[in-house]
């Protein structure tokens, strides 16, 4: 239960840090990330059957993530947010083994998609950090890069 804690520590710590200091595309990641966690947080989870089948409720929220994440990639003019976003796609994939392949030991399927949460962390920081070196040395930094501005 306290890697539990340890993460969420962690996750308030960068989330606050892109809320704070990084640009639209950080802040929208920030609260994508942060709804999608108290979301997973009020599930409901009873140890002695949870992660025995596809837990269908925290899919929803994985796709739902998903959804935002690749918008997200798509429309910032960044290149750590489709990192991100294949991170989270391996996480939702993660659904679709333990669906495939029921003898999938449930501790590893709870695990698995648990530790790819902190490289995400880790990339959403470093996000944060390269956008204020660009604001440093250039002044502005660019955040969206729409498909649609060009268009007359």
């Amino acid at each position: 239960m306290t890697h539990i804690y340890i993460f969420n520590f962690l996750q308030a710590l960068v989330c606050l840090y892109a809320l704070t200091l990084g640009g639209w595309p950080e802040r929208a990641t920030a609260v994508i990330l942060l709804c999608a966690s108290v979301a997973t947080i009020v599930l409901p989870f009873d140890p002695s059957t949870s992660f025995r089948s596809v837990e269908t409720l925290e899919l929803v929220i994985d796709v739902a993530l998903m959804g935002g994440l690749m918008a997200v990639a798509l429309l910032a003019n960044r290149f750590w947010p489709l990192w991100l976003a294949a991170l989270h796609l391996l996480a939702v994939g993660i659904h679709g083994v333990k669906g495939f392949d029921t003898a999938l030991m449930p501790w590893m399927y709870a695990q698995a998609g648990g530790k790819l949460a902190y490289p995400m962390l880790v990339l959403l920081a470093a996000g944060v950090l390269r956008h204020r070196i660009r604001l440093a040395r250039y002044g502005t930094d660019p955040d969206w890069s729409l498909p649609w501005r060009g268009i007359r």
